[in-house]
Parts: structure tokens; sequence; C-alpha cells
């Protein structure tokens, strides 16, 4: 009783300071953000230039299967659709790999009840990353929550688990218990997705792992029916894996904002493959074109070839770099009318300090790439995009080192898709004198610019959780929603938000070193 009540004490605290809207002073200045054009693709030495790069045209044959596709998917012609894409595959050459299940342990229904005692506890266990989404308009369950997070088992087992609540996070339930032989779960790794068909919703997750045997990183994937029944898990198995390769940060989307029962699921990672003693950092790309399907198949075309998805780069005998990324989706309605998937690209550790970005156009290998220049060092960047129709508005944060142990939260905006240099303008979101550690984006899905970050910064010398509020047109006032010490490592703030509630903002953390999974 002692400790709850010190609990109780601290969570009213952080109540009050929500309700009141804490902000403290903010008086730095962004310096203007550059986005360039590059005659190349790398990373380490990008040629800069005042035009983009002409993008290759389509064949006659294959842009008019891209036209019937649309028109298919726009439909919801399931079976045209399908028929249209395996033409489409075998033009340009793409195979869709039917990946095998992994079942090492999974138990299944609402088991293991934890219910949310202190109004704002989701679990006790002591975790190593975890990630939030809400099932969209649309669904049958539109508005249900759902929090996956990876408990941190000894020895070497640990344990998934995916939870759900059905009253805004008040109480949660476990949907689904897994835990996967051979394999430990990276660090602050996961991604989630919900996409519905029409019928059924279904949660797709990635996770970053390691396999025991080998010691290389790999990419998990799991899918949940969470309105009927069903599960698949299988590791990524990217064409020419092996020894020296390895794929970590994973990061997923989908196009169910303008598309249903022909949506597809985006997945994009990083890769370090070492050739000799130099390692080659670059992003890889899957896509799968029928995620309802009872057998999960992912295309593993890369839009640059051996350069991945879009950027690459050289890091020499550094193998202690790491690769930020992220991938997001919009139809560019107003400009082309294609499809777009856009990636960002930072490896701060290369030396290298830009922020690059690639997209290709209706799920080709045809698009573009462009990158802003920033001369600081820099981490955690995302990008995110609402998506819905004749909606291109896009926002991409990230933490910047201003200097010594002063790291800021900017963003950049964009309302007409971002793929010229001139799309993108930049802001200061938080440039308050205490250090920013961490910083999440989520964007609300078919809305008209509205976004929420979640992120970590000192407070009192500790680090607490952060929540701001994007409207459109400004950023509200920074709220400060748990001072329990909020973790920087595993279970780092992540935001979210409440389907069509008048208070919609909801913020994801754990306590220092990932112990316990709380909400507010």
């Amino acid at each position: 009783m002692k400790n709850k009540t010190k609990l109780n004490y601290r969570f009213l605290t952080v109540f009050l300071l929500f309700a009141a809207g804490v902000v403290l002073s903010q008086n730095k200045q962004m310096p203007d953000v550059k986005v360039y054009y590059s005659l190349n693709q790398d990373a380490n030495n990008p040629v800069i230039t005042g035009q983009p790069a002409p993008i290759k045209e389509r064949n006659p044959e294959e842009a008019e299967l891209e036209r019937q596709l649309g028109i298919a998917r726009l439909s919801n012609n399931t079976e045209h659709a399908k028929q249209i894409q395996q033409q489409l595959d075998r033009l340009r050459g793409h195979v869709q790999v039917q990946m095998p299940g992994i079942y090492a342990g999974t138990s299944f229904g609402h088991i293991e009840n934890e219910y949310d005692h202190l109004q704002t506890q989701i679990h006790s266990a002591n975790m190593k990353s975890h990630a939030f989404a809400v099932v969209p308009a649309g669904s049958t369950i539109s508005g249900r929550l759902f929090y996956i997070f990876i408990r941190d088992s000894q020895p070497n087992v640990d344990t998934l688990k995916l939870m759900q609540s059905t009253n805004n996070g008040v109480s949660w339930t476990t949907n689904i218990r897994l835990w996967m032989n051979g394999y430990t779960y990276n660090k602050n790794e996961m991604d989630l997705e919900v996409v519905f068909d029409g019928t059924n919703t279904w949660v797709y997750a990635t996770a970053g792992v390691t396999s025991l045997s080998t010691n290389r990183k790999e990419i998990y994937v799991l899918r949940v029916n969470v309105t009927a029944s069903g599960f698949v898990g299988t590791v990524l198995n990217f064409p020419g894996s092996g020894a020296g390769m390895n794929y970590y940060n994973p990061r997923i989307t989908s196009d169910n904002s303008n598309f249903t029962s022909t949506a597809r699921v985006m997945l994009i990672c990083s890769m370090d493959s070492l050739a000799g003693s130099t390692h080659f950092v670059k992003q890889k790309f899957a896509l799968c074109s029928f995620p309802f399907a009872a057998q999960l198949a992912f295309n593993y075309a890369q839009p640059n070839g051996a350069n991945g998805f879009g950027w690459g780069g050289n890091n020499g005998t550094n193998a202690n770099t790491y690769l930020y990324g992220d991938i997001a989706y919009y139809k560019d309605d107003g400009g082309t009318g294609e499809n777009r998937i856009m990636t960002v690209y930072g490896n701060p550790g290369s030396g290298i300090n830009n922020i690059y970005l690639a997209y290709v156009s209706n799920y080709s290998t045809l698009g573009a790439t462009l990158f802003i220049s920033e001369p600081n060092v820099n981490k955690d960047v995302k990008i995110a995009f609402n998506g819905g129709a004749n909606n291109r508005i896009g926002m991409i944060t990230y933490v910047k080192q201003v200097s010594g142990t002063n790291w800021d939260i900017y963003g950049l905006k964009t309302t007409n898709g971002g793929s010229t240099a001139a799309g993108w303008t930049g802001s200061a979101i938080d440039n308050a004198t205490e250090r920013s550690r961490t910083c999440d984006l989520i964007a609300l899905r078919n809305t008209s610019g509205q976004f929420k970050i979640c992120y970590s910064q000192d407070s009192a010398n500790q680090p607490a959780a952060f929540y701001r509020s994007y409207n459109g047109s400004s950023w509200s006032q920074r709220f400060i929603y748990s001072t329990a010490k909020a973790d920087t490592i595993f279970g780092t703030p992540r935001a979210g938000y409440i389907l069509g509630a008048g208070d919609d903002g909801i913020g994801f953390w754990s306590n220092y070193g990932g112990l316990g999974g709380y909400c507010s």
C-alpha cells in the first residue's frame, strides 16, 4: 500500500501539471533549413544541383497496367486488382516471396487481464521496446487502442505481448502473447500499423531481433486478425542475406488511408552490410501487396538496386553507427495522382548529419531523392503523412544537438507531398533550455494536417515525458505527462491519439530502465 500511495500522489501531480498546460521558456531561433537535390545517392558525398534528377519514364504497357490497377483498387475489386498486380510483377521482374510462419509459442484470447488500477499503468514488466496504434474510422472496431511491448524475459526468451483497450486507455487486456526460441528482441525497435479490409481488422507489427545462433540482426513481422482470429509471424529473408549482413530498426506503414480491401503494407529497415572490414549502410524495403491473404508474401525489389531504397553510404571500418529511418505514404492528388512511398534516412554516426529523403511512385522502382542540409548531429528522425483523398500534408521531426548538452526538437512540414526542394519549411518545435533526448511522431489518419509528438526532455535534471499537438497551423503548448523519470533507452515516450474524443491526446512511456508501461 505504501508504494501505491506514492504512485497515486505522483500521478495526481502529473495530472495537475498536464491540466495546467506546463510551458517552459523557449528562446532560441532555428536557422533556415535548406533542402537540395543531388546528382547521386551517395549519403557520404551528395552532389548538389538546383534541379531534380529526371525520373525514368514508364513504358506504355506498365503505365496502362498501373492505370487499370488504380481503378480496380479504388473500387475495392480485389480479384481484378490481384490479376493486374501479377501482370505488373511479371513485367517488372518482381517476385512475391512466400514467407514461412514461425510458431515457437503463442497464447491467444483475452488472457492475463492486467487492469489499470492506477488509471495509467498498462503493465508492470521490464520491457525492451513498445509501440502504439489506434483503429481508424471505417473499421467495425474503430477507436480501439492497441499497445505492443517486449517483456525482457530471462534467460534469452523474450515475450511479445499485444494488448488492447476498448475504453480509451482506462483498462487493458492481453490479446496475444508470443515467445520465440532462438531470438532476442532489440531495444527500442518496434512499430505498429492497423489496417482493415472492410470486414476484418488486422494489426501488423514489426520488431528488430537478434539471432542467438548467428548473432545477426534480423527483422520480425507478425500479423494478428483482431476482429476474428488468426496469427502469422515470420522473420524476413531479404535476398542475399548471410554472414556480415545485419537488418535493424524496422518501420511499417500502409496505404489504408486511401484503400480498404486492396490496401498494401510497406516496411523499411536499416542495413549494415559488412564486406571485408568495410561497412556499407542503406535502407532495405519490403512490400506486401496482399496483406489480408492467408499466406504472407513480400516483394523485396529495391528501388535503387544495390543501394536499397534510395540512399547508401560507406562507413568504412566504423561499426558503431546507427542508421535512423522511417517510412510514410500519401497519394499525390493535385499533383501526379500517383501513390507515393517516402522514406527518411539519417546516419549521424558516420560524420554526415544531413537528412535524406527518397520516394517511389505507384509501388515501382521509379522515383527520386533529395536531402535536408543539416550541419548538426541529430537523431530519431521520423516522417508521417495524414493520407486520404486530396491530402499531401506531411511532417518530419528529429532531435538536434545545438551545442554540448543542448538538444532541441525540430520539424519540417509539407503541404504538397514534399517531393520538391521548395516543398518543405522548417521550424523549432521545442527549443527550451532543457535537453531533449528522444522524439516520436504520429499523424492522425485522414485529417487535415493534425499530428502528435511525445518526447523525453530533462526536467529537474532527469528525463520527463512531454506531449504536443499540431492542429494544422500551429503547435499546442507543451504538457508534461510524466515526471517519473521517463525512460530514454527502452520504453521511450510514444505518441498516440484517441479517435473522436474531445481531448484526443494520449502518450505512452516507461519508467527509467524500461520498468513498466504507462499511458496518460
